[in-house]
């Protein structure tokens, strides 16, 4: 299949506890696949003014209401939630804003970026809704320049590249407004302040053979279905599962659920490996990982 890839749209937000519950699967996906796949993500901004849902929003006070509402979700996805939460964001447009400028700096730094303003909120329970709140989370990222960073997120070419996410985020497709799913977690295309938009994560995968969309909460055999749907012959040969020592090699910070996601069940981290408390559970990262970022 030398030059033949499945193109892969993941629509997404920082902020979105469906997209970090995912996390695990879209990981395994990406290894299992990762040469086959021309992935690109878009930042959709899942809240733009929290004031358009919740009148007189205070983010100290609603924290708590938000932080039950995340526990119920990881009682689904497995991943971690914030169970000490400080404030609730007011927007998740600062973090997507942030990810485009990181993306100014290379794909693997959006990436890293990306990831780490996730843990922000849902691990370390500091959701990143301002500049000083992105930057703190982002430090000791590998090949990032936290000035430029700074400097790109208030650009106005960053602010235009987020806008044309945002707009294509709420152009979606006939088969997410066609969807009778209904529910938390559920992928039929969602109406906030006043717009549709897709859910969060939305996965679109294009070939050969045309295309398959996978929104919202979706079992991993879901990714895999698509991908051999619309390139038949993709998933054969695919690349063998992690072993834990390669799997933080790769990612360098790892839930229990994604270490199990990709290597198997009862994987362990392997020696060395820093255990954070998160508050009901750990997270593991490389030594190196958690020196750059303070912790341990």
């Amino acid at each position: 299949m030398t030059g033949i890839a499945v193109e892969v749209v993941e629509y997404t937000d920082p902020g979105c506890s469906w997209a970090w519950g995912s996390e695990p699967k879209l990981r395994r996906l990406r290894w299992r696949y990762g040469d086959r796949l021309r992935w690109r993500c878009v930042m959709g901004g899942l809240v733009g003014d929290m004031r358009s849902y919740l009148d007189g929003f205070d983010p100290v006070a609603a924290a708590p209401g938000f932080a039950r509402y995340w526990g119920n979700v990881a009682a689904t996805t497995g991943m971690p939630h914030p169970v000490r939460l400080g404030w609730m964001y007011r927007s998740t447009e600062p973090a997507c804003l942030a990810v485009k400028a990181a993306a100014l700096q290379g794909d693997g730094v959006a990436d890293d970026v990306l990831r780490r303003l996730r843990e922000a909120t849902f691990v370390f329970a500091e959701p990143p809704d301002s500049l000083d709140r992105i930057l703190h989370p982002c430090r000791g990222v590998p090949g990032l320049d936290p000035g430029r960073l700074a400097r790109d997120w208030a650009s106005e070419p960053v602010h235009r590249a987020f806008r044309s996410d945002w707009e294509e985020t709420r152009s979606p497709n006939a088969y997410v407004l066609g969807l009778e799913e209904q529910g938390e977690g559920a992928g039929r295309a969602k109406q906030t302040e006043g717009h549709w938009r897709y859910v969060f994560p939305t996965l679109i995968f294009r070939g050969p053979e045309g295309e398959v969309t996978v929104p919202g909460w979706k079992p991993y055999e879901r990714y895999e279905d698509a991908i051999e749907f619309v390139l038949p012959g993709i998933t054969r040969g695919a690349r063998a599962d992690p072993t834990p020592e390669e799997a933080f090699a790769t990612w360098r910070a790892l839930a229990p659920a994604e270490l199990e996601a990709l290597c198997g069940a009862g994987a362990r981290p392997p020696g060395g490996t820093i255990a954070y408390e998160w508050g009901a559970g750990v997270y593991w990262l490389t030594a190196a990982e958690a020196a750059a970022r303070s912790i341990g």
